[in-house]
């Protein structure tokens, strides 16, 4: 392994977001023939759907907040008549400091102070003095702004704060600057360019490097290999490798350098110097997936920042992973994810490996229908049923492309360890991207070695997660017997719960695994009638007996105590438990134990965290 290069995001602009996109309301426009309402997250926000579908329109009706984005006689929906309207308004939640400068400019009350009232009789009633015209205040607290279809520009509709009419422009400066992308991130990473390209929109990443070593005032004369120039040259290698090398500590000794090439030095090369390869310089361009994206979409937001300065900003990114490989996509995710710090993002995607299993509820899917375009803002209920619908797929937890795979003993122990893995990553207690793992469950004990196998047979790495209890025992012998090399090898790791215990006691809200089992015994008899209750049966007194204990996993306790529920007796599924465990939701108080097992799951897998800069994404295999 080559060392990797970064821990830290570029901020070319130092910008701090001033204000965040909570909503966008749109009527009339492009493919949204209706009112709609996109909820924008506080940092990335994904518009998922199949091409034609609206994901773009959106972008496009966010992308004009801009002062150039004005409405055209082709953005009106094309069923809507001459007296329809089109409307465009975007709602920003501010933060301290801009709730700061609308107070500064807030409409003060009518004064009397001063006045000579001397001469006026007493108990006369004097007019009311005249206030200036005001915005609308919201009881929101929201900077609510519109593109007015008069004038076709963008105006303020309300405020937080009384502010009067003819403070409007101040109240617009405000505002974020949208950049929209829509060139795929890998297209234009050039490791040398020329002067005509370098001028050109289609090489922006060169641009941020020229701007970050300080030569983009010296582009018109820096293409010609002259004393002066060659010295000039060097000194922007040494500032642009004191600059990531600050910025990036993990790439703190590689040495980036700007160098003259082809006739009299009508091209500049950019090359790095890595003191973990002796024979030659390394590019750009010959480093791993992550790096590139990571690396490039930093030096083209410094440039497209550079050309529009402003105090925060909304990125937009039209199908980003088009063109790259699900391993690639992954890593722009981690991009993105660092990126997020300074800026927010939205980008559309139709493809599996860019919708965030780690935060659902920052997925939004697009559908078209005979009503135009609609947005589903929570498709991860009913198991991201619109999700499926509409990319017509079946999520199955990265298993076609993460190599680390835990294996586990049942379908159910997949659902209460993601489980947990959730509820700890809403509590910051555990860093896990849940995008590079890959659960698998063997159906069963007898099926679980030659699982095991299959696994190791691809090329995975494996840790196989078992119960503490004789089941659990004799898998682990079997898999000492049949998989000697893998296991010494660490291709293969064993994880066994201690002794008595099960995936149930480990990772689950015994209260909520009780309520789950409630519900499927009322859905089973009262509802469905596939079952009859036994007689006299008290079902909470009964549910309240579920518990953990030394001698006995609970696993087995639930297996082995709901058969006598029913009449004739018949176990109740643990697989319809665990479902019905997962569609309940909400806040869990999971086992003190599970963090600190799932941290040891993560550590034998190797398991990266969620953002770019701190998961060593930024290496070069040899």
């Amino acid at each position: 392994m080559i060392k990797g290069l970064s821990r830290r995001i570029i901020r070319p602009n130092k910008s701090v977001l001033a204000m965040k996109l909570i909503k966008l309301n749109i009527q009339g426009f492009r493919s949204v023939k209706k009112q709609e309402v996109l909820r924008v997250d506080e940092r990335v926000t994904i518009l998922i759907g199949a091409n034609d579908h609206g994901k773009s329109n959106l972008l496009e009706a966010i992308l004009r907040l801009n002062d150039e984005g004005a409405f055209t006689v082709d953005d009106k929906h094309w069923d809507l008549l001459p007296t329809d309207k089109m409307a465009i308004s975007w709602h920003f939640k501010p933060d301290d400091a801009i709730k700061q400068k609308l107070a500064e400019l807030e409409m003060k009350p009518p004064s009397l102070e001063g006045a000579d009232l001397s001469a006026v009789p007493e108990g006369t009633v004097l007019p009311p003095i005249e206030e200036a015209a005001a915005f609308p205040v919201n009881t929101e607290g929201e900077i609510v702004y519109y593109r007015d279809m008069t004038t076709n520009v963008v105006k303020v509709e309300s405020l937080p704060l009384k502010i009067p009419l003819s403070k409007e422009p101040e109240v617009l400066k405000l505002r974020p600057r949208v950049e929209l992308f829509i060139v795929p991130p890998h297209s234009n990473l050039v490791d040398e360019i020329t002067l005509a390209q370098l001028t050109t929109a289609d090489f922006e990443f060169m641009q941020g490097i020229f701007q970050q070593a300080g030569l983009w005032d010296a582009r018109e004369t820096i293409f010609s290999q002259t004393d002066s120039n060659t010295m000039l040259l060097d000194q922007a290698s040494k500032k642009l490798t004191k600059i990531l090398n600050d910025r990036w500590k993990q790439g703190k000794d590689l040495e980036w350098k700007l160098d003259y090439a082809g006739t009299k030095g009508d091209h500049i090369i950019l090359q790095i110097n890595d003191s973990s390869i002796g024979t030659r310089y390394t590019r750009p361009s010959f480093r791993s997936s992550g790096f590139k994206t990571y690396f490039l979409l930093s030096m083209i937001i410094n440039a497209r920042t550079h050309k529009n300065p402003s105090d925060s900003y909304i990125y937009l990114f039209d199908e980003p992973g088009t063109y790259l490989h699900p391993h690639a996509q992954l890593d722009l995710q981690k991009s993105f994810e660092a990126i997020a710090d300074n800026a927010q993002l939205i980008y559309t995607t139709h493809s599996l490996f860019l919708i965030n299993k780690n935060y659902p509820d920052r997925n939004r899917v697009v559908s078209k229908t005979k009503d135009g375009t609609k947005i589903d803002q929570k498709p991860f209920v009913k198991n991201w049923k619109s999700v499926r619908e509409s990319l017509g797929i079946l999520l199955s937890n990265n298993f076609l492309i993460a190599e680390k795979t835990l294996l586990t003993e049942g379908p159910s122990d997949v659902i209460y360890f993601i489980d947990a893995i959730k509820k700890l990553k809403q509590a910051g207690k555990l860093d896990i991207d849940l995008n590079d793992l890959s659960i698998v469950d063997a159906g069963d004990s007898e099926n679980y070695v030659a699982m095991a196998k299959l696994m190791l047979s691809e090329g995975r790495e494996v840790v196989a997660l078992l119960d503490g209890d004789g089941g659990g025992h004799n898998t682990e012998a079997q898999l000492k017997k049949v998989c000697a090399k893998e296991l010494k090898e660490k291709k293969l790791q064993i994880r066994k719960l201690d002794s008595g215990k099960s995936s149930e006691d480990m990772f689950c809200d015994i209260a909520r695994l009780r309520e789950a089992m409630s519900n499927v015994f009322h859905n089973l008899t009262a509802t469905s009638g596939a079952r009859k209750a036994a007689t006299g049966l008290d079902i909470q007194k009964a549910v309240e007996g579920i518990k953990s204990s030394q001698s006995e996993t609970m696993g087995r306790t639930i297996s082995d105590t709901t058969a006598a529920w029913f009449d004739p007796k018949e176990k109740m599924s643990k697989l319809s438990i665990a479902l019905e465990y997962e569609s309940l939701g909400g806040a869990a108080q999971i086992p003190a134990d599970a963090e600190g097992e799932v941290e040891t799951i993560r550590d034998l897998l190797k398991l990266k965290g969620e953002k770019a800069i701190e998961t060593g994404v930024f290496e070069e295999v040899e």
